[in-house]
């Protein structure tokens, strides 16, 4: 599944989940979550972990109060990601 059906899907979503997406990330990038009990690293090297399932679900309903469409809001998880992974 990509990022943008992710989103569009996070209704869906367990909470207890942390997605990798793959680089670079954009809204037709590839996701693969796992259940945060069960993490295990040996993914192909170019998925990253972008986000929790909970954080999304947040993020997705903070930036919908600016009135964008979804793919604007995808832009803006990702760009909110990006700048937490430079920070961290």
């Amino acid at each position: 599944m990509d990022l943008f059906t992710t989103l569009l899907n996070m209704n869906n979503l367990q909470n207890d989940q942390i997605l990798f997406v793959e680089e670079p990330w954009t809204p037709e990038a590839q996701v693969s979550m796992q259940s945060v009990s069960l993490v295990e690293n040996p993914l192909a090297q170019s998925f990253q972990l972008f986000s929790t399932t909970n954080e999304l679900k947040r993020l997705a309903l903070q930036f919908k109060t600016r009135n964008v469409c979804l793919r604007e809001i995808c832009y803006l998880i990702i760009e909110y990601c990006l700048e937490k992974n430079i920070n961290t």
